[in-house]
């Protein structure tokens, strides 16, 4: 369902960007430029799609980043505007309409080939779709915290290759229907065009990870502890006084690691845990040896988090001592997560100190 979600939002922001680029386009081209065309020599003649691509692209291109902005962090209005207006899409524009001029360079090459029009027209769509996905691609890599290394490169592969077949699935439907619609072809092309552009990119823009917990409240102070054992071991003149080790808050748990960065060991405030995408048995929070997730002073077995294909269930273990928002679970009751509900965990000892989780859903990036 999010998913779905996600890939209607992406062609709506491709169609309105699309079609707002087209219309300014026309704007310049008839309206503004008409005056200006009768000072050119009568021997050069500017094709009008020219113009097209130095303003589309820079407007497909914003469409998308606006997109994937919103939808990396949906409950943060205010604080998307300020990435918006202040830096990313600044950039963006001014990148989208810099690959736009070479995207006008590259076509009157193509038209001065004389290659037939139906190919040139086909290559441009694909051009567009290419530069839009590579222009997205790195505006990521400026804002995510994951965008660095490897991942960038594969963002920018996936993204302009994706961009690129869109354009040319739009350009092969719209010649299909090219004598049918007449003087409406190219709103009915650069419409299909945004719509597809969005879906494939909303499948590119997809980050590697799925589901995760952000650590909140309560793990900005843990430091090592210790406390004297339980059992008494030889006798009354010869006791041990060996310290055991109270361990920080981490993971014992393979299919479980930081994000982005899993060179961490322990678990610490503003930290992110990337959940697995599917889970055979429950991952154990709690504060036993063989948990998936040690926390101290919590339970032995706090919690249960079962995950399937990104759907995350939790399972309260101690009653009384497991948070959902401001509902405190009982013992054995399941609930299913949704983005940006808190988890709080409570000291086995005393209420008044918890630790606190922030849960991030699967198609969200939670470092964005």
């Amino acid at each position: 369902m999010n998913l779905t979600i996600r890939a209607i939002l992406y062609s709506i922001c491709g169609v309105i960007s699309a079609l707002l680029g087209w219309s300014i386009s026309q704007i310049l081209w008839l309206d503004i430029g008409g005056n200006f065309v009768h000072f050119l020599p009568k021997n050069i003649n500017i094709p009008p799609y020219l113009i097209l691509f130095m303003v589309i692209t820079p407007f497909i291109t914003s469409g998308m980043i606006i997109a994937e902005v919103f939808l990396s962090n949906p409950t943060r209005y205010q604080a998307n505007w300020r990435v918006i207006s202040r830096t990313s899409l600044k950039r963006v524009f001014i990148i989208g309409a810099f690959l736009g001029l070479q995207l006008t360079g590259l076509n009157w090459l193509l038209l001065a080939s004389n290659w037939p029009g139906v190919l040139v027209r086909i290559i441009s769509w694909m051009e567009i779709g290419a530069f839009a996905g590579l222009a997205e691609s790195v505006s990521w890599s400026w804002r995510s915290i994951d965008g660095k290394g490897s991942q960038v490169t594969q963002r920018i592969v996936r993204s302009t290759l994706s961009g690129g077949g869109a354009g040319l699935l739009a350009a092969i439907l719209s010649e299909g229907v090219n004598q049918a619609l007449g003087q409406y072809r190219d709103v009915f092309g650069f419409l299909l065009f945004g719509a597809l552009l969005g879906w494939a990119l909303c499948f590119a823009a997809i980050p590697s990870y799925r589901v995760a917990l952000r650590a909140g409240h309560g793990f900005e102070a843990v430091k090592p502890q210790t406390r004297r054992p339980t059992t008494v071991i030889g006798t009354q003149t010869n006791l041990t006084t060996t310290p055991t080790q109270i361990l920080n808050p981490t993971l014992n748990n393979s299919s479980l690691k930081f994000i982005p960065d899993g060179n961490y060991r322990n678990i610490e405030e503003g930290l992110s845990i990337q959940l697995p995408a599917y889970t055979k048995v429950p991952l154990i929070i709690g504060s036993a040896k063989n948990v998936d997730i040690y926390i101290p002073h919590l339970s032995q077995e706090c919690v249960a988090l079962e995950v399937k294909f990104g759907i995350v269930e939790i399972i309260c273990l101690a009653e009384g001592f497991v948070q959902i928002q401001n509902s405190l679970l009982s013992a054995s009751r399941k609930v299913t997560l949704r983005h940006n509900q808190i988890i709080t965990l409570y000291h086995e000892d005393n209420q008044d100190k918890f630790y606190r989780f922030v849960f991030y859903d699967r198609l969200l990036d939670p470092q964005a």
